[in-house]
């Protein structure tokens, strides 16, 4: 696994054409006592698969690749090394220029979907992780996961109860894994505590596109009312979620990426934001009005009475959201931002959270629902009864 080892890196060399997180890869990604930096090279015909980008950024890694000349530069970002060490040691000058490569476009891509989302769980035995994905799956695509593993290939059929389970033994460990279904691909991210789980999905979606019916305006035209009726329907989703568990953001981004949804060593079109959820608890330890929210578009409230939570739509497939993301950002504050989201979740809520009892109030267990929620409590009035709760999400593909 290992092929040398220098004052600066641990250097792992693949000539295959799909790198992916293999058993032996995984465990020595999640080592974290060197000081040495993780580097994988390949050549620049290598492509990764969503386990391992995910795991090698987590565990701050770089992917370098070489070319036929034997010019090395990183794979994701394009900037030139000298040599494997240089691909080991942090920039001297962050701020200094540096011009990427002269690196070649992808072709062939596709519209997708990539959200990160956090959902936070209380402490019970019936709480069931995977929920959020499979409402994210359907939506977009009207399918969900079908496999799941901490290594690839992935050994697991996909079922929540498992899934949940392997995370409960693995605390207080945080369990990252690897979920693929028919058009998705992504991670689920769990951290059990006595405070109960925090779980965070980032998955990436295939928008599909149907066939042009009789008076198509033409199949770029297509694709944006498809990519468009896309966003709605997550968005939707998105409400759906925040409405009968916690979340804490989301953040939702289109994007064109390969059709197997693998990472090449390419340069792809640059990605657009389209959405953002404000979560019930980011709301209220911000302190965070709806009037304070500077977006050019409603602003949509979702959620339970007395737990509000605001989707906030920033683009779409004809107009870029970075504008409206970084005016929305400015308005509740980087820095009181960068608290909230700082890990773990749960401690940094925990004063909040007892206070205003949230995670009892949300229907957070998972037992059943779109978005994997559960049932109201025993003399519970659900303020959701225009929700239909017992509507479940299309299972994966086998």
């Amino acid at each position: 696994m290992v092929d040398a080892v220098t004052a600066q890196v641990v250097r792992v060399d693949s000539r295959a054409r799909v790198v992916r997180l293999s058993a032996p890869f995984a465990d020595l990604l999640s080592r974290r006592r060197s000081r040495r930096r993780v580097v994988l090279v390949t050549s620049d015909r290598s492509r990764l698969t969503v386990g391992v980008r995910a795991a090698l950024v987590d565990a701050g890694g770089t992917w370098a690749v070489h070319d036929d000349a034997g010019a090395l530069r990183d794979g994701l970002t394009g900037l030139p090394y000298a040599d494997v060490d240089a691909a080991g040691r942090p920039q001297e000058d962050p701020l200094a220029p540096v011009v990427p490569v002269d690196v070649p476009a992808a072709v062939g891509t596709a519209a997708q979907l990539s959200v990160d989302l956090t959902v936070l769980h209380r402490a019970s035995h019936d709480t069931s992780l995977g929920g959020a994905l499979e409402a994210l799956g359907a939506a977009v695509s009207g399918s969900g996961p079908a496999s799941w593993g901490s290594s690839e290939p992935l050994l697991h059929d996909w079922d929540r109860w498992v899934l949940t389970q392997h995370a409960r033994h693995a605390a207080p460990e945080t369990v990252r894994v690897v979920v693929e279904g028919p058009r998705l691909s992504g991670t689920v991210t769990a951290r059990v505590t006595e405070h109960g789980i925090e779980e965070t999905t980032a998955v990436t979606i295939d928008v599909p596109v149907s066939d042009p019916a009789d008076g198509s305006a033409g199949p770029e035209e297509d694709a944006r009312r498809a990519l468009d009726a896309a966003i709605s329907r997550l968005t939707e989703a998105l409400s759906v979620i925040a409405g009968s568990s916690l979340p804490t953001f989301a953040l939702v981004v289109a994007r064109e990426g390969d059709v197997d949804r693998c990472v090449r060593a390419k340069t792809y079109p640059p990605p657009n934001p389209v959405a953002l959820l404000i979560g019930a608890p980011s709301v209220k330890r911000l302190g965070l009005e709806l009037s304070a929210l500077p977006s050019t578009r409603p602003v949509v409230v979702v959620g339970r009475p007395r737990l509000p939570a605001y989707v906030v739509p920033l683009g779409d497939a004809s107009t870029s959201g970075w504008d409206a993301l970084h005016d929305t950002l400015d308005a509740v504050g980087p820095e009181r931002l960068a608290t909230m989201v700082a890990t773990p979740l749960l401690q940094a809520w925990e004063e909040d959270l007892a206070e205003a009892d949230l995670l009892h109030e949300s229907a957070v267990d998972g037992a059943v629902g779109v978005a994997g929620a559960g049932r109201p409590r025993e003399g519970e009035a659900d303020d959701d009864d225009d929700q239909d709760d017992d509507e479940e999400a299309p299972p994966g593909a086998p």
